[in-house]
C-alpha cells in the first residue's frame, strides 16, 4: 500500500500541473500586465487551427519579436466565409494553448476588444501576424484601388462603426499594430517589398507549412489523413464533434459512463486527503471502488477496444486513461491497455503524454526504471524522482510526447503537494 500511496499521481488526484492555466481574455484579466510588452496580434480563421499556425506562434515568441500572442479568429456569418462557429474555433485555439500563459485568447467582440485595449494603448507595442497570402491577395494585391483602400484600414486601430461591431472587418480594424510578422507558405518571394508593407515595417518572416486550414478541411472531407496536419486536442475536438465531414462514431452514453466512473474515483481520494485521520477507512473504500472500476473498464475494453477520442472524446479517454493508472493491483490488465493505448497512439486515439504516464507505471510496478519521469515517491519526507533510465536524456524524451522540462514539472508539482 505504501507503493501505491507514496507515488506522485499514486493517489491519483488531479492536481494543477496536469490542468489548464491558460489566459483568456475576460473581465477577470488584469490588462496592466501587458503595458511595456510587444503584442503579437494573430487574426485568421483558424478553421481549424494547424500546426502551421503553431509554429508561426513559437517562432514568435522565442525569437522575442513579441511577448504574448494574442489568437483572434474572425467572427463568423458575415459575407466573406462561410466560418464554423466562433465558438468551436475558439475552442480548439484554447485546447492547443491551454497550458501556455504566453498565448492568448479571448471571446471579446472586435468592439469590445478594440474599447478594452484602448486604456492602455499607449503603453502597448503591438504586432501584427499575418499570413503572406494577406498581402498578396489583400494588401499589396492586383486590385491596386482594392488594396489601397485595405490598406488604409487594415490594423489601424481606427473607430468602428456599429455595423462592424462584431464582424470580420472589426477584427480587421480592432487594434493598430506598428509592425508586421509574416508566416510564409511555400516558395513565395516578398523580397519586392523591401522589408515594409505601406508605412510599417516587417519584423520578420516565418515559414509556415504547406497545409493550410482549407486543405486539412477538404483531406476530412474526403477521408483522408490528417492529422498531422493538427494538434491531439484539434483531431478530438473534430472527431468527437463530426466537424467537416469527418464520419463520427461517439458514444455518448459510454462516455458519460467513464466519466462518471472518474468522478467517483476522484471524490474518494480527494476525501483521503482532506481526511487523513480517517486513512484506513477511505483506503478500503478507494481500493475496492478500484476493483470495481476495473471490472467495468475489462468489459469496456473486451467491447471496444482501448476507448479512444473517436468513441469517448477527449474527456471520455482521458478518464480512462486515468482509472487504469489506478488499477495497480491488477497488472496484467494494466500491461494489456498499456499495449492497447500504443496502438491508440499510433493512430492518433490518445495523447502520447497518457502513454507516457502509463509507460511509467507499468515500469514501476515492475521494478524497473522509468522512462519520462512522471512517478515519484517520498522518501524520508521529501518527494524524489522514482529511477529513471537514461537521465541525461529525460527532457529530450519529454518533450517529444509534449510535456514540459522535468524541473519545471518538479517545481508545479511541489507547489501542490506542499498544500497537504
Amino acid at each position: 500500500m505504501f507503493k501505491s500511496m507514496s507515488i506522485f499521481l499514486g493517489l491519483g488526484v488531479m492536481l494543477s500541473p496536469l490542468a489548464a492555466n491558460g489566459k483568456e481574455l475576460d473581465d477577470q484579466f488584469d490588462l496592466s500586465v501587458l503595458k511595456g510588452q510587444k503584442l503579437g496580434y494573430y487574426i485568421g480563421s483558424f478553421d481549424p487551427i494547424h500546426r502551421g499556425h503553431e509554429t508561426v506562434i513559437q517562432e514568435a515568441l522565442q525569437s522575442g519579436e513579441v511577448d504574448y500572442v494574442l489568437i483572434y479568429p474572425v467572427p463568423g456569418g458575415d459575407q466573406f466565409k462561410n466560418r464554423t462557429d466562433w465558438a468551436t474555433r475558439r475552442r480548439m485555439v484554447a485546447s492547443v494553448y491551454q497550458e501556455n500563459p504566453k498565448v492568448l485568447f479571448t471571446a471579446w467582440t472586435p468592439k469590445e476588444l478594440q474599447d478594452k485595449f484602448g486604456a492602455i494603448a499607449g503603453n502597448l507595442e503591438v504586432v501584427g501576424i499575418i499570413g503572406s497570402d494577406v498581402i498578396t491577395e489583400n494588401l499589396m494585391g492586383p486590385d491596386e484601388q482594392l488594396s489601397n483602400k485595405y490598406r488604409s484600414v487594415f490594423m489601424r486601430g481606427l473607430p468602428l462603426k456599429e455595423k462592424h461591431y462584431t464582424d470580420t472587418i472589426g477584427a480587421l480594424m480592432a487594434l493598430k499594430a506598428d509592425a508586421f510578422l509574416v508566416a510564409l507558405r511555400g516558395n513565395i518571394d516578398l523580397s519586392y517589398l523591401g522589408g515594409k508593407i505601406a508605412d510599417r515595417p516587417i519584423r520578420k518572416f516565418i515559414r509556415s507549412q504547406e497545409r493550410s486550414s482549407t486543405a486539412v478541411r477538404k483531406a476530412i472531407q474526403n477521408g483522408e489523413p490528417f492529422e498531422s496536419s493538427l494538434s491531439f486536442s484539434v483531431q478530438a475536438i473534430i472527431k468527437q464533434e463530426g466537424l467537416y465531414g469527418y464520419h463520427s462514431r461517439f458514444n455518448n452514453a459510454l462516455q458519460k459512463e467513464i466519466i462518471e466512473m472518474k468522478t467517483r474515483d476522484q471524490e474518494a481520494r480527494w476525501r483521503m486527503l482532506s481526511n487523513p485521520d480517517k486513512f484506513e477507512n477511505v483506503w478500503e473504500e478507494i481500493s475496492q471502488l478500484d476493483a470495481e472500476n476495473g471490472q467495468k473498464l475489462l468489459a469496456i475494453v473486451d467491447q471496444y477496444g482501448w476507448p479512444g477520442v473517436s468513441l469517448v472524446g477527449e474527456e471520455g479517454a482521458k478518464a480512462a486513461w486515468l482509472l487504469i493508472q489506478h488499477q495497480d493491483q491488477n497488472l496484467d490488465f494494466q500491461k494489456r491497455c498499456l499495449e492497447l493505448l500504443k496502438k491508440a497512439v499510433q493512430l492518433y486515439e490518445a495523447a502520447p503524454r497518457e502513454l507516457a504516464y502509463l509507460t511509467d507505471r507499468v515500469n514501476m510496478n515492475e521494478d524497473k526504471p522509468q522512462i519520462y519521469g512522471t512517478q515519484w515517491v517520498y522518501l524520508e519526507g521529501d518527494l524524489s524522482l522514482y529511477p529513471v533510465e537514461d537521465i541525461e536524456s529525460l527532457d529530450a524524451r519529454r518533450a517529444q510526447v509534449d510535456m514540459i522540462p522535468i524541473a519545471e514539472y518538479e517545481r508545479l508539482m511541489r507547489s501542490e503537494y506542499d498544500k497537504f
